[in-house]
């Protein structure tokens, strides 16, 4: 499947997770919320098979992670399967080395790079999210590298002297094997690759022919394993002090070893919770973010609202004036009942408004009485020549009243009604 861009990630997960996934939205934003941390992770859509044989489709994130090892990021190819009833289950993670190079099986990945984690068995739908489980991961291969560049050609074994083909392994310490004792004996131990010179120990820098990738790093603190084909020999002491002394030093090593185990242990919980508590912080810091949005935005709205108020208040205030002002006519009014004149009540202070007004009423007259006229006509009590000579006269005075009324009314600013 060829590179899909941010903006496909969205429609590609709904079409292939649709009628899979119970919790659809949940696992589609838990997704792409990582792929937008870490741009280098695509999704596809493949099957998983299981321990027991059984197979089914799954969602798959495949790519690499940066990790910072000793000052070098490396890119770590991963790939982290979503089972179906993400995010209530953890999902499955697993390093997927390339061709030229091999998975480090260590105390989080195993031979087939299946990643174990606390992070993974304390799972939990609202506390948990891909997110901080890619920080630890990233935490963790920071600590320890899970794939190592394969040599470039098949490792050879050195040659054995003739002398040292007979003898028995290096003795652990405080015994020695059957037989003469020697000072300057070396292990006979075999391993898959040649021992290195102490000017040439593997370090953790990229292979020349595979860059990105750091190489076999050296594991302080833990015991060596003896992979010798011989088996080991019975031991017996040599001087009883020294016997005592080899005890004791046994014992500072077993514990200062399991010190190292457990501080390997706590710095790596720590690790966890600190990469949790980053995610979280940064989800917090965003929330925060939209709050803020949201307060500035409910602040504009409040000065909007309060304007409109402060609006509605002078209004009201206004009204309420009016309002005493029409009470305080309607008592004069009252009071001047008996000494009022109709004419004067009616009548315009302005002459352009008085003409205006004597006009229409005039005009209104004539139009009462050609109404009258045409009853009249139709009941016969004119005829029909009287009525043409009435009505011609009316209609050319109303005719010149409503020009006068049209002039009058434009003079004034006032709109024309005809």
């Amino acid at each position: 499947m060829s590179r899909m861009s941010q903006q496909q990630y969205g429609p590609y997960l709904k079409s292939q997770m649709q009628g899979k996934y119970t919790q659809l939205d949940l696992a589609k934003k838990d997704a792409l919320s990582l792929m937008h941390h870490y741009k280098d992770l695509q999704p596809k859509m493949d099957r998983f098979i299981y321990n027991d044989g059984s197979t089914k489709n799954l969602m798959s994130l495949c790519g690499t992670i940066p990790v910072n090892y000793k000052g070098t990021t490396y890119n770590i190819p991963i790939a982290i399967w979503l089972q179906e009833s993400h995010p209530q289950l953890p999902p499955l993670c697993f390093v997927k080395p390339t061709s030229n190079m091999q998975v480090k099986q260590g105390k989080h990945v195993d031979a087939n790079g299946r990643v174990y984690l606390p992070y993974l068995n304390e799972w939990t739908p609202h506390h948990h999210n891909l997110i901080g489980l890619t920080q630890v991961l990233v935490a963790m291969f920071s600590e320890e590298p899970p794939v190592f560049a394969k040599p470039s050609g098949p490792p050879q074994r050195p040659p054995q002297p003739y002398a040292a083909q007979n003898r028995t392994p290096y003795p652990t310490p405080g015994y020695t094997a059957q037989g003469p004792p020697t000072t300057n004996y070396q292990p006979n131990v075999m391993s898959p690759y040649p021992p290195a010179m102490p000017s040439q120990q593997p370090t953790p820098y990229p292979a020349t022919n595979t860059p990105g990738y750091p190489s076999y790093p050296p594991q302080p603190g833990y015991p060596p394993v003896n992979t010798s084909p011989y088996p080991p020999q019975p031991h017996q002491p040599i001087v009883q002090p020294m016997q005592q002394k080899d005890q004791s030093l046994d014992e500072n090593m077993i514990k200062a070893r399991r010190f190292t185990v457990r501080n390997d242990r706590l710095k790596l919980r720590l690790k966890e919770t600190l990469s949790q508590a980053e995610a979280e912080n940064s989800q917090l810091k965003q929330v925060g973010s939209e709050l803020k949005g949201g307060q500035e935005r409910l602040g504009t709205i409040i000065k909007k609202l309060q304007l409109e108020i402060d609006e509605a208040d002078a209004n009201i205030i206004m009204l309420e004036q009016k309002n005493e002002e029409a009470k305080r006519e309607i008592e004069l009014t009252e009071q001047k009942q008996d000494d009022l004149d109709v004419d004067d009540i009616v009548m315009a202070t302005t002459p352009v408004y008085r003409q205006i007004v004597t006009s229409f009423a005039e005009e209104q007259a004539l139009e009462d009485t050609i109404y009258y006229l045409g009853e009249a006509l139709r009941k016969d009590v004119l005829d029909v020549d009287t009525f043409l000579k009435h009505v011609r006269s009316l209609s050319r005075q109303q005719f010149m009243l409503r020009a006068v009324i049209q002039k009058a009314r434009k003079s004034a600013g006032l709109a024309n009604i005809y």
